[in-house]
């Protein structure tokens, strides 16, 4: 399972989400550019801006507070 984790500089948040079944075709799939999959996620699914956003995808959910 891999995770996108976003560091949102407009909301002041750091927000994390799992690889989801809604996107076919793409994010960890051969036949699409997952970073374009994975933008438009970000801003039509789940509101970010992108221009106010960081982003990367990875295996490990944990994240470090310390």
């Amino acid at each position: 399972m891999n995770y996108i984790t976003i560091l949102d500089f407009e909301a002041g948040r750091v927000f994390q989400y799992e690889n989801l079944a809604l996107l076919e075709n793409g994010w960890n799939k051969e036949d699409a550019d997952d970073s374009e999959i994975i933008e438009w996620y970000l801003t039509e699914v789940k509101g970010h801006n992108l221009s106010n956003i960081n982003w990367m995808v990875h295996e490990n959910p944990q994240i470090i507070t310390n």
